[in-house]
């Protein structure tokens, strides 16, 4: 290698240039857009595994939305069983029906007052009914049917003494008479103090 000769000189000056050009790009360039690389793809990697988790979170939010509308429905179903709030019209009213349908009289009905539990009170009312006793029987039937919870307690049976049954039917198809007492309890949803 002979270092006059003017191609060996052009060849070793372009040589030196491109080592302090590739040191200097390595220093001022590459080192300082490497950190930055570095921050930015952690930052990337770190959004990229939150974009995994919320789709993961999407993928059971539609599992959990289908539960929630299902306990949204049990809920209204049990809710037709404890009503929000005492309905005694309404619940006077259920009695007669199943009175009239089933050759009943409803002689007294004595609301006794609510008892307060911890989430629910309870309505209690004394219940006179004079019936024929298979006809009694389908009475509470009927009570057992009313679309909210019914529950039925102290019964007391006595004999009427007197016969009754549809009008000018024969003598030996008749029932006698009897007059149930008994305390039939409702429920609803306790009413929080405001």
């Amino acid at each position: 290698m002979n270092l006059k000769d003017p191609k060996t000189q052009i060849t070793l000056f372009i040589a030196v240039l491109f080592l302090v050009g590739s040191y200097l790009w390595y220093t001022r360039v590459y080192s300082t857009y490497s950190a930055k690389i570095a921050v930015v793809s952690s930052e990337c990697e770190k959004e990229l595994a939150a974009l995994h988790n919320y789709k993961e979170k999407a993928a059971t939010l539609d599992n959990l939305q289908r539960e929630f509308d299902d306990l949204q429905l049990r809920y209204q179903k049990v809710q037709l069983l404890l009503p929000e709030r005492k309905e005694d019209e309404s619940f006077l009213s259920q009695i007669h029906v199943a009175a009239q349908l089933t050759n009943s009289v409803v002689n007294d009905i004595t609301p006794m007052g609510a008892q307060s539990g911890d989430y629910y009170s309870t309505n209690t009312y004394a219940v006179e009914v004079k019936s024929s006793y298979h006809d009694l029987g389908k009475f509470f039937s009927k009570v057992a049917n009313f679309p909210f919870i019914v529950n039925i307690s102290d019964l007391e049976l006595k004999s009427s003494g007197g016969p009754i049954g549809p009008i000018g039917a024969p003598k030996k198809d008749a029932d006698k008479t009897v007059i149930a007492t008994f305390k039939m309890l409702t429920y609803n949803v306790k009413q929080e103090a405001s």
